[in-house]
C-alpha cells in the first residue's frame, strides 16, 4: 500500500507507519501489520493533486487569540500566545487552493477526544506519546472531505481511518 501511494514508511519524513495490531479473530495471538498514514503523508498526498498550494495544521492553546467564522465570508484568525505549555483548546487544518480559495476545519479538544476514544490505540501509542500530532492528523482527515483530491487518495484516507478506529 505504501508503494501504491508513494509514501515512505517510517523514517524522518513521517509519511506512513507500519504498526502491529492484535487480531481478535485469530487464536494464535499473531499480530497483523497495518499501514497508518501520518499527517505529513496526508499533506503530501493532498499536494500531489495539483490543486492544493499548501496544507497545514495547528494547535490552539489557552491564552491564544483565536477566532473563526463560517458563512459567506469565512474567516480564521490565530495569534499564538506566550505559553507554549498551556492546554490545547482547539486544533485546525487549513488548505490554500491554487485557484486562490481556502478551506479550513476547526475541532475542539472535546471533538478530538471523541475521535481518540474510538481509536484502537486511543490509550497507548501515538495518542499518548504524540497527542498533538494525532490531533492535527484528525483535523486534516476532516478537512480532506472538502478538498479536491483523487479518488485513490480519498480511498487511502478512508482506509486509514477504518484501520485506526474501532467500529
Amino acid at each position: 500500500q505504501c508503494s501504491q501511494l508513494g509514501l515512505e514508511p517510517g523514517g524522518a519524513l513521517g509519511h506512513a507507519y507500519l504498526l502491529p495490531f492484535g487480531n481478535r479473530n485469530e487464536k494464535s495471538g499473531k499480530k497483523n501489520v497495518q499501514l497508518i498514514i501520518g499527517y505529513r503523508g496526508m499533506i503530501d498526498l493532498a499536494r500531489r493533486s495539483g490543486q492544493i498550494a499548501s496544507l497545514s495544521a495547528r494547535v490552539v492553546r489557552e491564552g491564544d487569540d483565536f477566532s473563526f467564522e463560517f458563512g459567506l465570508e469565512e474567516k480564521l484568525v490565530h495569534r499564538p500566545g506566550e505559553n507554549e505549555d498551556a492546554p490545547v483548546t482547539h486544533v485546525y487544518a487549513v488548505a490554500r487552493l491554487k485557484d486562490g480559495g481556502t478551506q479550513f476545519e476547526v475541532m475542539t479538544r472535546k471533538q478530538i477526544e471523541l475521535v481518540r476514544a474510538q481509536s484502537k490505540a486511543g490509550n497507548n501509542g501515538p495518542w499518548v506519546t504524540h497527542w498533538e500530532e494525532m490531533a492535527k492528523k484528525t483535523a486534516i482527515r476532516r478537512l480532506f472531505k472538502y478538498l479536491p483530491v483523487s479518488i485513490e487518495i480519498q480511498r487511502a484516507v478512508s482506509m486509514d481511518e477504518k484501520e485506526t478506529l474501532t467500529i
